[in-house]
């Protein structure tokens, strides 16, 4: 059967984006939001959660270059959502620019525990991590980042005036988006996740190969599935036509790989040292929110400097982060201090990176 590739990618494609994924959140509840604004380097969260915050609505600018604001986000789940998932949306005004190089936020508990962070590509907080159901009040806060874009034009890495506080400007540079509890259509979510999958396998097979005809065609029948004048109730077929290809194996000589999670952070590469602490802080918090909910996760993480930022600065979450060393969901790797350039240095400092490393990993992880 001829299967014409690039129609049916760009209709299923456009369905996604369109259609599909804007339908996942269902009802919504705005929530009332307040902010701080820090003046000057970022506080302790003591601080930050303490502070006097003002109103703050959805389209006011907010964030200098480098800055630290504060929201503290109170809102109540309606009873009439019980047995539904929830969560809260927290949209920071995010840009289509590189996820790393924007708006990013650390979310806490009202007791200050770090919960999850929040970013371009997860910009939601399930509301099981806070034990908040139907008819429960929820109060968190968002250490919100305001990081600049500070790659050149076309991602070089020529010089910019964004990459130093004292030359980046004052003016906001993000917008403050919505913020608000939101109900999720499961089903809905689960065949966005389904056609991701198989569209991104898609693109990898070589034009000549069956399955890649195989996987276009099954996303073909599945938007034929999908009745535009009820999305959500036609999600549960529109999986079905997805379902034979995605529990279809490759062929018996293909290799058998293992993802294992990993989040590569520039120690102190384009954003301040400072910066990267609360870039692991956030990595952290949002890779043992999903270790709470996916058992099956691993996340093989380097860098002993970095553990030891968050160790400092975020005590709880380093505890966190031991536990699931001993769970075997968290494993320390690399062994250096930091991620060593191996090609200009030499012998003695690549020694004492491995030994610095490996002593932490060992006192602080119990890890050889």
């Amino acid at each position: 059967m001829h299967v014409d590739v690039a129609s049916v990618e760009g209709r299923v494609r456009r369905l996604l984006e369109e259609r599909l994924r804007p339908a996942v959140r269902r009802d919504a509840v705005a929530c009332a939001v307040g902010a701080f604004v820090v003046d000057g380097e970022p506080v302790v969260p003591a601080v930050g959660i303490g502070a006097d915050y003002q109103p703050i609505a959805p389209g006011t600018p907010w964030g200098r270059p480098w800055g630290t604001t504060w929201l503290r986000v109170a809102g109540r789940v309606p009873p009439a959502w019980s047995g539904r998932r929830v969560e809260l949306v927290v949209d920071l005004g995010f840009g289509p620019q590189s996820p790393g190089f924007q708006a990013e936020g650390l979310v806490f508990d009202e007791s200050g525990v770090p919960v999850t962070g929040i970013a371009p590509r997860n910009d939601t907080v399930p509301l099981e991590l806070l034990g908040a159901g139907a008819g429960d009040d929820v109060l968190v806060y968002v250490e919100a980042a305001s990081n600049p874009a500070v790659m050149g034009a076309g991602d070089s890495f020529a010089p910019t005036r964004a990459g130093d506080r004292a030359t980046a400007g004052t003016d906001p540079l993000y917008r403050l988006g919505r913020i608000e509890l939101c109900t999720v259509d499961e089903e809905l979510d689960g065949l966005c996740l389904d056609v991701e999958v198989l569209v991104g396998l898609a693109a990898q097979l070589e034009a000549h190969d069956p399955r890649q005809a195989a996987l276009w065609r099954a996303l073909d029948q599945m938007a034929d599935a999908v009745d535009l004048d009820d999305v959500p109730g036609s999600a549960r077929a529109a999986r079905a036509e997805l379902a034979e290809v995605l529990a279809s194996p490759a062929h018996a000589s293909a290799h058998r790989v293992t993802a294992v999670g990993h989040a590569h952070i520039d120690s102190a590469w384009l954003w301040p040292v400072r910066e990267t602490v609360r870039k692991c802080a956030r990595t952290f918090a949002n890779v043992l929110s999903l270790a709470e909910r996916h058992p099956e996760l691993v996340f093989a993480c380097s860098q002993a400097q970095q553990y030891a930022g968050v160790r400092d600065g975020y005590p709880e979450l380093f505890e966190r982060v031991r536990a699931r060393v001993r769970t075997g969901q968290w494993v320390p790797v690399g062994g250096t201090w930091v991620e060593p350039d191996g090609n200009l240095c030499g012998s003695e400092a690549l020694a004492r990176q491995l030994v610095l490393g490996r002593r932490f990993f060992a006192d602080e992880l119990g890890v050889e």
